[in-house]
């Protein structure tokens, strides 16, 4: 996986006609934001990525970099909501644009104590459910319906 500054622009899908901000895109070196988040936080971001929409299909699992001997978790456990990580990337609209994130943004704020933007986070909990017809035309907005694919996904 790529490494993105957060909310800056995200090419790793190729052109689009919109703009994608990353958030989340980590690695081992560069220092990563760290704090607390809200349970309430958590689980909107969880049941985004438990059906997440994606414009593309990926194959394989991206470990992760952080988790030195087992390349962490392939699921997340979420209340009720079991959510795979490392093989989808979850894009949430807001009026700036959208964001774009590894499912493993989940478990690097679980196990690794990451704090994403407090934009991002109010930008989740604002989000429609998704693929509900808000979220499409949400995503559309912005002119993102299909993506030009480089490679896997986090």
């Amino acid at each position: 996986m790529a490494y993105y500054e957060d909310l800056g622009p995200c090419d790793y899908f190729g052109p689009i006609n919109g703009q994608l901000l990353a958030v989340g895109w980590l690695d081992r070196e560069h220092a990563i934001s760290k704090g607390q988040v809200t349970p309430q936080f958590f689980e909107s971001l969880a049941r985004l990525v438990a059906n997440v929409w994606q414009p593309f299909v990926l194959a394989g699992r991206h470990p992760c970099e952080f988790c030195i001997f087992t390349g962490g978790p392939s699921e997340v456990q979420v209340g009720d909501i079991s959510v795979s990580v490392g093989a989808a990337n979850v894009f949430v609209p807001t009026a700036e644009g959208v964001y774009v994130a590894p499912s493993l943004v989940l478990h690097y704020i679980d196990a690794h104590e990451y704090a994403p933007p407090d934009a991002f986070r109010r930008a989740v909990e604002a989000c429609p459910e998704m693929r509900s017809m808000a979220y499409l035309k949400a995503i559309r907005q912005h002119g993102i319906n299909r993506l030009g694919v480089r490679g896997g996904g986090g």
